[in-house]
């Protein structure tokens, strides 16, 4: 397991939806508010069509997609508050 440490500097790729109750990104926005991390957020367009910047980070077009300040991005609401999930500010992930 490596470490990463969740701090100002990711970004948080998400749907438009202006509520964070009724989709999966706004379950990861919850998340990382309750851990206290700071981030940036993108709302994309809501067509996976349009979606050009997330296939180019993620090699897909699916939202949420966190974007950590080391340059990898994991995608998958659920992955993504498993890893905000594991130990707050300090977090450990599998690499590779």
């Amino acid at each position: 397991m490596q470490f990463v440490t969740l701090r100002a500097g990711h970004t948080l790729y998400r749907c438009p939806t202006p509520t964070d109750l009724l989709c999966p990104c706004g379950r990861v926005a919850r998340a990382l508010r309750r851990a206290g991390v700071a981030y940036e957020e993108v709302r994309v367009p809501y067509r996976r069509a349009n979606r050009e910047m997330i296939e180019q980070l993620t090699g897909q077009r699916r939202v949420p997609v966190l974007a950590l300040d080391g340059g990898e991005a994991v995608c998958d609401s659920r992955r993504i508050v498993e890893l905000i999930d594991a130990g707050g500010a300090d977090v450990a992930r599998p690499t590779g």
